[in-house]
């Protein structure tokens, strides 16, 4: 009997094997924390090993044009495109040129329950569902092989994903595609359709109404300074800045990521994407006077492939080039470390629900309360009388 994964942290739910399977024996079933993971009928199951040549986790994927890295600051030219995106607005415009060539675009989308899942898109109506972030793990479906369907057919296809589901799509594959460009985000890690979707019940029955509208990262008071904002049916509106929301703040504390997140082998510069996507973050020490509210992207093009398609659409932007040290980030050097006491965590959320651990976990302490409201005049003035 064929063993996919000796223990969780060698699964990272990417779904390739899944979809590779000729006899269809692979399900994906959810895990007591709600992660999708592969099983075998083995009543169905002919030992082809097809899965463990396709798993991401198996084997390296070997990149061919690693000479070809370079990295950008990028802010759309459009302020509406900034607006709606997530950092720089770099993702529509990839999908505005796909689509502009008669091509078809994959992405994530929130499904009806406010959970996330990977989808393709024909019209630049439909690709709009897939901007901004979505900090769940996606139900992938039958997403590869719709995908491959359409590079058989001759369709150029832009695919966007994490890390891992992009590598799982490229050995699904088995081989290059001239016609094809895969985007892969900086990813810190994927939360839990199950504390994702127990946290929108709890907020449902504080508000006694259905959530309506959701969005995690609205810049009303600007890119660095992002609210969580829900929109419930009897037009109540909670928001809140992403570092006092509970649920935001036990996803960025690493206690919601799935257990291959702690050691992903994708959390580096070696990237499985044409293209690496996220905010840049670090561009007040490289180019200060560039960022601006509504936000910068830094793009990394990892390929001949990203390369030549970036400079097609790199006239909708304001840019700059910069090096890759100069748009790094934490997890373009390594995983998401687990919290310390992450075995309690999880023995607490058995044990006393995940209500209790949004509260003990994920709750702002008085002292950072206190921080976080004091101006920046009176944290010099601390920090003076503190030496």
């Amino acid at each position: 009997m064929i063993d996919l994964f000796g223990s969780p942290e060698q699964c990272c739910g990417c779904s390739a094997c899944f979809s590779v399977c000729p006899k269809q024996a692979i399900s994906m079933f959810a895990d007591t924390k709600g992660y999708l993971f592969p099983e075998i009928d083995s009543t169905k199951c002919i030992e082809c090993w097809l899965c463990l040549k396709v798993c991401p986790f198996k084997a390296s994927l070997n990149l061919d044009d690693t000479e070809s890295k370079s990295a950008f600051g990028l802010k759309n030219k459009s302020d509406a495109e900034r607006l709606t995106s997530s950092s720089g607005g770099i993702y529509i415009e990839a999908a505005k040129e796909v689509l502009a060539h008669g091509g078809v675009v994959y992405g994530v989308r929130q499904d009806r329950t406010l959970g996330a899942m990977h989808d393709r898109a024909e019209t630049l109506e439909q690709a709009r569902s897939f901007q901004g972030s979505k900090y769940v793990q996606s139900c992938k479906g039958d997403v590869f092989k719709r995908v491959k369907a359409d590079l058989i057919a001759g369709r150029e296809v832009l695919f966007t994903g994490t890390p891992c589901e992009v590598a799982g799509l490229k050995r699904y594959l088995c081989k290059p595609y001239d016609s094809l460009v895969t985007i892969d985000i900086i990813c810190h890690g994927t939360p839990s359709a199950d504390a994702f979707r127990l946290y929108l019940e709890r907020m449902e029955k504080k508000y006694g109404a259905r959530i309506e509208k959701m969005t995690y990262r609205n810049k009303e008071y600007a890119w660095r300074h992002q609210e969580l904002w829900i929109q419930f049916s009897n037009g109540k509106i909670y928001h809140s800045p992403i570092w006092e929301d509970e649920f935001y703040r036990l996803f960025t504390g690493n206690y919601l990521l799935r257990d291959s997140c702690y050691s992903c082998p994708f959390a580096s510069d070696n990237r499985p994407g044409d293209l690496t996507i996220g905010d840049f973050w670090n561009i007040a020490n490289v180019n200060a006077e560039f960022e601006d509210s509504l936000g910068v992207s830094s793009v990394i093009c990892n390929t001949e492939r990203g390369r030549v398609f970036l400079t097609s659409i790199l006239d909708r932007f304001d840019h700059f080039e910069t090096t890759l040290d100069g748009c790094t980030q934490r997890n373009l050097q390594a995983p998401s470390p687990k919290p310390v006491n992450y075995d309690q965590f999880v023995l607490d959320w058995k044990n006393k629900g995940f209500s209790y651990c949004q509260k003990k976990y994920g709750s702002m302490g008085a002292g950072e309360k206190i921080r976080r409201k004091l101006s920046p005049v009176k944290k010099k003035i601390l920090k003076i009388i503190g030496h």
